[in-house]
């Protein structure tokens, strides 16, 4: 009989529901046998309470991202209390207990730290399946750490430090990566992917600001006008219609080489036709740009997470950042005409590529269920 496998994940950051398609994807190529299915547990169970938490965290994020900061700042580093699991468990996981009995699953996997809460609390109750959780950013909250989850599969060395720090034994924490989706696997050859785009063989940068269509995208793409004669720049604006309605408008950005995308399945494509990525840092977006061998330009990250997650970056030479419109411009001259000032850059993201696997996580829950 195949073994069952329940992934959950939440709708706020499209990248944890991104993570859990990658891993789904990764272990049906390993074991196509395997029943595998993805939930996003708060907009199923209670879809009101959870688009007004979303609508808030947009308003928090664009008008008091001070305030944001201050709250995921608050106690980063200690495991969440049981006051505050009781409380994410009764506004948006009530019913969590009837879709994991429905489902019976033999391994559950976690890649959103609100549902990680909730479902360990579930567990304490005495359910054998076991816990994984994937934790889709560079670095770690104590958002995300519970006593009851059997393996943490991470990013990178500085988590598992982090995990160790707040008291996760080192025998559950394992660094995979972070589960790259099937459409990433493959790196084209930029020529050849630039003329299937119809794009020109010229230098070309890529704009992303996640599935929302965030971090500062209207500024970056009105600094980079100045260039469209010597670059191709591609926006891409995710489901922002309101931006898209702006830029169109805009009649300097109707030119050939300024091309605006809405949400595209084929994003691994334009990565592969590009030379430099400008987005805020995205955890998951990050490292599919990373296994792409992409320099990454980071560009107003959201507070907290994502600025831990350019921190960390960063700090391993494995991006650059621009803190406004002038730094942009800089990082394009050298683009465009010192091109050896990106090398360093260049060879660190190569490096780093070549130690990624895409398949390691769904490798390591195949084990642990063929034990």
């Amino acid at each position: 009989m195949s073994k069952k496998i329940l992934i959950l994940s939440e709708e706020i950051g499209a990248g944890h529901t991104k993570a859990a398609e990658g891993l789904m994807q990764g272990i049906l190529y390993l074991a196509p046998s395997m029943h595998i299915k993805i939930v996003e547990v708060g907009k199923k169970l209670h879809p009101l309470t959870t688009m007004l938490l979303f609508q808030i965290y947009l308003k928090m994020i664009f008008v008091f991202p001070f305030l944001w900061r201050k709250m995921y700042r608050y106690k980063q580093n200690v495991p969440l209390s049981l006051r505050r699991k009781f409380i994410i468990y009764h506004l948006f996981h009530r019913r969590i207990k009837m879709l994991v009995e429905l489902e019976c699953p033999d391994l559950v996997v976690c890649t959103h730290p609100f549902i990680c809460s909730s479902i360990s609390r579930l567990k304490r109750r005495g359910y054998t399946w076991i816990l994984c959780t994937v934790i889709t950013d560079f670095h770690v909250h104590g958002n995300w750490v519970h006593p009851e989850v059997d393996v943490y599969l991470v990013s990178s060395k500085k988590v598992q430090e982090q995990l160790l720090q707040m008291g996760i034994p080192e025998c559950r924490i394992i660094i995979t990566g972070l589960p790259i989706r099937e459409r990433f696997w493959i790196k084209h050859e930029k020529q050849d992917i630039r003329q299937k785009l119809q794009l020109k063989n010229i230098p070309t940068v890529l704009i992303i600001g996640g599935g929302l269509g965030l971090g500062g995208i209207r500024e970056v793409a009105h600094s980079l006008l100045k260039w469209k004669e010597e670059a191709q720049v591609i926006i891409c604006i995710g489901s922002n219609k309101i931006l898209k309605k702006r830029l169109i408008r805009d009649k300097r950005f109707n030119h050939p080489n300024i091309r605006i995308l809405d949400f595209v399945e084929n994003i691994d494509e334009w990565m592969d036709a590009s030379d430099l990525l400008i987005t805020k840092p995205g955890g998951l977006t990050c490292f599919e740009a990373l296994f792409k061998g992409i320099p990454l330009l980071l560009y107003r990250p959201i507070p907290g997470h994502e600025e831990s997650n350019s921190d960390c970056l960063i700090e391993h030479c494995l991006a650059i950042k621009a803190n406004n419109q002038r730094e942009v411009n800089d990082w394009m001259k050298k683009l465009l005409f010192s091109p050896e000032g990106m090398k360093t850059l260049q060879q660190q993201v190569e490096q780093f590529r070549q130690t990624i696997n895409p398949l390691a996580s769904a490798e390591f829950i195949v084990k642990q269920l063929m034990l």
